[in-house]
C-alpha cells in the first residue's frame, strides 16, 4: 500500500479531536438538560405537595371554624372569652396543626379566615407559604407563593314540630287550630306508651342526643343525664324581644273522657272558658300504665330549663339562665269550688291550693292549662309548687324582662314527684304542654317572626279523627333548599298504635306540595326493633329498600289481617332530596300522614328523630 493510501485510510487527528469535542459539548449540553428537566421536575413536585398541603390545611381549617359562625367569628367573640372557641382561632390552629404556623414568618405562612357577605352559615379560609425551589435558581427563578381557599357551610338545623312560634297545643287550641300536644313520660312509664328516651331504657340503649350519656353535652346533676327534650327557640331582631312560655307545666291527672278537664284555665265563668273541640281532645294525663293516680309516689315533677345558644353545635358554649321546677298536683278536683288542687310532692305534700282570680282571670294556678314565663314566674300563691333558679347570666340578656334577640334552648325533664331523682320507680307521669315564643311586651302578643321547633327528637301526642276520607296530617319536620341533593333519615318510634276501622294503618311522609314523598335513587325503610343502635350493627328488617326498587316513603305501620305492628319499635326512613328541591320561601314543611280506616277515631305517643345522613359541616365546590 503506498503512504498515500494509508493517508487517506487513517483520520487525521485534527479532525479527530474537532469531532470529539463536539461530542463532549453534545454531551455536556445534554447532561445540562437532563439535570435541569430532572431539578424542574423536582422543584415542580416540590411546588405540587405544597400546593396539596395547602389545600388540605384551608380545607380542614374553614371546617374548624365554621361550625362558630357567625357570632363567634374572632378572639373577640370566644365564648367564653380566651377559649379559642371563635372561628378565626380555630381555623388558625387547624392550619398550625397542618404545617402552616402564621408565626413562621420566614416561609411567609399566611392564615386568613373571612366572613362572607350574605352567608352568615359559612367561612372562607385562604393560606399559603413560600414554596422552595432548589435546581431551579440555577434558571433564575426564586421561591414563590403557594396559595389555596376552601369555603365551608354548615346545614341550618332540621327543625321538628309545627310551623311558627309554638310546639305543641293549649287545650283551646287543640283540634281547633292545632293538633297534637308535646309528651314526656316519668321513668317508671313503659316505653311501649311512646315515649321512647325518658323512661327506663327496659332493653334499649336509647338515650337523648343532646345529653352528657351520648357526650354531647356537660355534665349538670340539675338534669339527667341521659337528656330531656329540647327545643330551639329563636327571637328575631328588631322587636320588643322575647319571652319563652310553657303551657301546663305542672303534671295535673284531672280525669278521663267525660269527667277530664277540656278547657284552659283562663276565665272564672266556665261558659266563657277556651277549651277544646272535645271527644279525644284531653291531656290524657291519667291515661293507662299500671299507676292508679292519687298515690304521690306516682307523680311526676317537672324541670323547664332555659340557656343561651352560643353555638348550634357545641352545648358546651350554652349558658344556663333559669331553671323552673314545678311540683305535681291532683286536678282531678278541677271542677270543685274549692280545694281544687291537691299538692302531690315537696313538703307540703297533701296541702290544697285553692283557685284565684283577679276580676275574670285566674291570679294564681297558672302552672295548670295555662302560660307561665318560664324566667319571671314564681307561684306566689301557689303553695309552693314553684322553684325558680335563675342565674347572673340571665340579666345579661333581658331587657325590660324580655329577652334580647337570639337563639335559646328550653329543656324539659321529668323527675320523681319530689324533683329529687330522675329515676323514681314508681312516677308514671303521661305529660302533656306546650312551648312557645311570644313578644316581651305587656300583654305578651303572639310573635309572628319568633320560631320555636324540637331539637333533634319530639315526642308527642295527637287525638285524631280520621272523618269518612279515613286519613290524618300533621306537621312533622322542616327542610331547608340548603338539604337539596342530600339523604334524611326519620325515625319514628311507635308509631300506629292504633285500632283501625279496617284494622290496617298506613303512615306517609308527604313532600311540601302534599304528595307522598318519593325518589328515583330509591328509599330504604326499615324496622329497627327497640332501639335505633340496631342500624349499625345491622339487627334490622327489611320493609322497603331501594336495591328491590322501592322509591315511596311509606310504610304499613299496623295490619291485623297478617299481625304486622310497630308497637313499641323503630321505623327508619332514608329519604333522599331531590337534587332541584327548592320549595317557595316559608313552604318547606314536610307532613307525617296516618292513613286508616273510614270513621277512626283514635289516639297515638309517637317518637320522631330527623337528621342528616352524614355530617351537617361540609366544603362547598
Amino acid at each position: 500500500m503506498s503512504a498515500r493510501s494509508v493517508r487517506s485510510a487513517t483520520a487525521s487527528p485534527r479532525r479527530l479531536r474537532g469531532k470529539a469535542g463536539q461530542a463532549i459539548v453534545l454531551l455536556a449540553l445534554t447532561g445540562t438538560l437532563m439535570i435541569g428537566g430532572v431539578g424542574v421536575a423536582v422543584d415542580l413536585a416540590v411546588g405540587y405537595m405544597y400546593s396539596i398541603a395547602a389545600e388540605r390545611a384551608a380545607s380542614a381549617a374553614a371546617l374548624s371554624g365554621v361550625v362558630f359562625m357567625p357570632n363567634q367569628f374572632n378572639g373577640a367573640q370566644a365564648i367564653p372569652a380566651g377559649s379559642r372557641n371563635d372561628a378565626t382561632d380555630r381555623a388558625i390552629d387547624e392550619a398550625k396543626r397542618n404545617g402552616f404556623d402564621p408565626a413562621n414568618t420566614q416561609e411567609g405562612v399566611v392564615v386568613v379566615p373571612a366572613a362572607i357577605s350574605g352567608k352568615s352559615n359559612q367561612l372562607r379560609v385562604t393560606v399559603a407559604k413560600q414554596a422552595p425551589v432548589f435546581f431551579m435558581q440555577l434558571l433564575g427563578f426564586r421561591p414563590y407563593l403557594v396559595a389555596r381557599t376552601a369555603v365551608a357551610a354548615y346545614l341550618p338545623p332540621i327543625s321538628l314540630g309545627q310551623p311558627g312560634s309554638q310546639a305543641g297545643s293549649s287545650l283551646g287550641e287543640l283540634g281547633r287550630t292545632r293538633f297534637f300536644f308535646t309528651r314526656e313520660e316519668g321513668w317508671a312509664t313503659p316505653r311501649g306508651q311512646g315515649d321512647a328516651y325518658t323512661p327506663t331504657p327496659a332493653g334499649s340503649n336509647d338515650v337523648h342526643q343532646l345529653s352528657y350519656t351520648n357526650g354531647t353535652e356537660p355534665r349538670d346533676l340539675t338534669v339527667a343525664d341521659r337528656g330531656g327534650y329540647d327545643y330551639r327557640l329563636t327571637v328575631p331582631s328588631g322587636g320588643p324581644g322575647g319571652v319563652v312560655q310553657v303551657y301546663n307545666a305542672a303534671f295535673s291527672p284531672d280525669g278521663t273522657g267525660g269527667s277530664a278537664n277540656f278547657c284552659d284555665n283562663n276565665n272564672q265563668n266556665p261558659a266563657a272558658r277556651t277549651c277544646a273541640i272535645g271527644g279525644n281532645n284531653w291531656f290524657h294525663e291519667d291515661d293507662g300504665g299500671p299507676f292508679a293516680f292519687g298515690t304521690a309516689a306516682n307523680y311526676s315533677a317537672m324541670r323547664y330549663t332555659l340557656y343561651r345558644v352560643n353555638n348550634a353545635f357545641i352545648r358546651g358554649s350554652d349558658e344556663l339562665l333559669s331553671q323552673l321546677t314545678v311540683l305535681p298536683i291532683d286536678a282531678r278536683n278541677w271542677t270543685g269550688a274549692s280545694k281544687q288542687y291537691t299538692i302531690m310532692g315537696g313538703p307540703n305534700a297533701g296541702k290544697t291550693v285553692d283557685q284565684q282570680y283577679s276580676g275574670a282571670l285566674p291570679s294564681n294556678m297558672l302552672i295548670y292549662h295555662n302560660w307561665v314565663d318560664v324566667t319571671s314566674y314564681t307561684g306566689l300563691n301557689d303553695g309552693g309548687l314553684v322553684n325558680l333558679r335563675t342565674t347572673p347570666a340571665l340579666n345579661n340578656y333581658l331587657i325590660g324582662g324580655a329577652l334580647v334577640p337570639g337563639i335559646y334552648r328550653l329543656r324539659v325533664d321529668s323527675l320523681d314527684n319530689n324533683a329529687a331523682s330522675f329515676t323514681g320507680a314508681s312516677n308514671g307521669a303521661h305529660k302533656g304542654y306546650a312551648v312557645r315564643a311570644v313578644n316581651g311586651d305587656v300583654n305578651r302578643t303572639a310573635c309572628a317572626t319568633c320560631q320555636v321547633a324540637g331539637w333533634n327528637e319530639i315526642c308527642f301526642f295527637t287525638p285524631f279523627d280520621a272523618g269518612p276520607g279515613g286519613s290524618f296530617t300533621m306537621n312533622l319536620f322542616q327542610l331547608t333548599p340548603d338539604y337539596a341533593g342530600l339523604t334524611v333519615a326519620i325515625d319514628i318510634y311507635d308509631v300506629g298504635d292504633i285500632s283501625s276501622s279496617n284494622g290496617r294503618v298506613v303512615i306517609n311522609i308527604l313532600d311540601p306540595t302534599g304528595a307522598v314523598a318519593t325518589s328515583p335513587q330509591g328509599v330504604n325503610i326499615y324496622d329497627l326493633g327497640v332501639q335505633r343502635s340496631n342500624l349499625q350493627s345491622g339487627n334490622y328488617s327489611v320493609i322497603a329498600s331501594a336495591q328491590a326498587g322501592n322509591q315511596t316513603a311509606s310504610f304499613v305501620a299496623t295490619d291485623t289481617s297478617n299481625g304486622t305492628t310497630r308497637n313499641g319499635r323503630w321505623v327508619h326512613v332514608e329519604l333522599p332530596v331531590p337534587s332541584g328541591y327548592n320549595p317557595p320561601p316559608g313552604q318547606y314543611w314536610w307532613s307525617m300522614q296516618y292513613v286508616t280506616g273510614p270513621g277512626t277515631v283514635a289516639v297515638d305517643t309517637v317518637t320522631v328523630a330527623v337528621g342528616l345522613k352524614g355530617g351537617p359541616v361540609h366544603l362547598l365546590p
